[in-house]
């Protein structure tokens, strides 16, 4: 499998251990919200026909060491997470 972005969906695998950002309006408002986390698992959903990742998050920042807190998993298709570098 590839890590390639299809140009057309926007869709691609993202391997476990991949740094990645979400980006999301909270409560319905106009301010867009990060948060990062790191892939946990990403597989190919036959029945969504895309691929789709769980992550693990850290809330607005990743933790410098280890967490202090248990991150949360969170199941997102993988078009809809940035990877970073």
């Amino acid at each position: 499998m590839t890590d390639a972005i299809d140009p057309v969906s926007g869709d691609q695998y993202l391997a476990p251990g991949t740094r990645v950002r979400l980006d999301s309006y909270v409560n319905g408002g106009d301010l867009l919200t990060p948060e990062f986390g790191i892939v946990v698992h990403c597989g190919f959903s036959e029945e969504m026909g895309m691929f789709d990742c769980y992550a693990a998050f850290f809330g607005d920042a990743f933790p410098d060491g280890p967490p202090t807190e248990k991150p949360y998993v969170l199941q997102y298709a993988a078009r809809s997470l940035t990877a970073l570098p």
